[in-house]
């Protein structure tokens, strides 16, 4: 076969182009398939997508999460999408261009939103949802529950948000933002800079001082790497100073090795479909299993 040779292009009946969605710099290189944010991209780009802890669903001019409640029944464990957080600019310019991803890693996707002047790093394991707002903007922060209160701390840079079905969310700010709400929507003065946003773990007040303190510190992505046999180590590009706090689900806090640099804060829980998400501080994690021996009469 002739190293030129290109196959031919075809046109898919059932999905659309997915390059529409990717910007220009990442279409020179392979588009990945199979990946964690697939319903980014196709078949329209607006199923959700489940980060652990939050489900994440995208459009042209917002980004909606949900910290999504566990229903079950003898024979079944589900999830149903709820956008508790719908973040948008409090009004979005004209210009029609598309959410696109920016950047991709094993653990991580950049979400640009060029409409609301948002940018979002949304990384798995994170429990915070970090946006940056690229140019000042006054923001919207919608929900489908009723706010029952919103607090401001530490000079108008930290705020917690009450809703009225038990949820109680933290917003954090780089920088002073001033926030004022009616019913169902809180709206911003004109800001720019960094937003983390975090659902309060079964709204217990003795997570907030943990979230408080690693609130500065953010993920913009992560890599998996396979180092050697029976191993493989998470690695995490940060930025702000600063420890990183990250959530492990069962099997990685089983698998995390002695060799981890890490410090385990088991009281510190999500819910996930998954199990119980703990606490992880550090930005890289290496998780190892034991060797399994192959034999003919393998007991593995």
């Amino acid at each position: 076969m002739s190293p030129s040779f290109l196959f031919p292009q075809t046109q898919s009946t059932v999905v659309q182009d997915p390059s529409t969605y990717f910007s220009p710099n990442l279409l020179s290189s392979p588009l990945p398939t199979n990946s964690f944010f697939q319903n980014f991209v196709i078949p329209n780009g607006t199923l959700p997508e489940y980060f652990h802890p939050y489900h994440i669903q995208s459009s042209n001019s917002s980004l909606s999460a949900s910290y999504p409640f566990l229903f079950f029944t003898a024979a079944v464990l589900y999830q149903i999408f709820v956008p508790d957080l719908t973040i948008s600019a409090s009004q979005t310019n004209s210009y029609g261009q598309n959410r696109v991803i920016s950047s991709y890693s094993d653990l991580g996707v950049t979400l640009d939103i060029p409409s609301s002047n948002l940018r979002f790093f949304l990384v798995r394991g994170s429990p915070f949802i970090t946006a940056s707002v690229t140019k000042p903007t006054s923001l919207s922060i919608k929900t489908v529950h009723t706010i029952v209160s919103l607090s401001s701390y530490d000079d108008n840079t930290k705020f917690i948000l009450q809703f009225n079905n038990t949820q109680t969310w933290l917003i954090y700010a780089s920088s002073p933002i001033y926030l004022n709400h009616v019913a169902s929507e809180v709206t911003s003065k004109p800001f720019s800079g960094i937003i983390r946003i975090a659902a309060l773990p079964d709204s217990n007040p003795n997570n907030v001082a943990t979230l408080d303190k690693f609130s500065s510190c953010y993920p913009v992505s992560g890599d998996a790497t396979l180092s050697k046999r029976f191993r493989v180590e998470y690695k995490w590009q940060k930025k702000r100073s600063g420890d990183l706090l990250m959530l492990a689900h069962p099997l990685h806090a089983k698998l995390l090795s002695h060799d981890s640099n890490v410090t385990i804060l088991y009281d510190f829980k999500y819910r996930s479909v998954d199990g119980d998400l703990v606490g992880v501080v550090g930005d890289s994690w290496v998780l190892e299993t034991g060797p399994i021996p192959v034999t003919w009469h393998s007991k593995k």
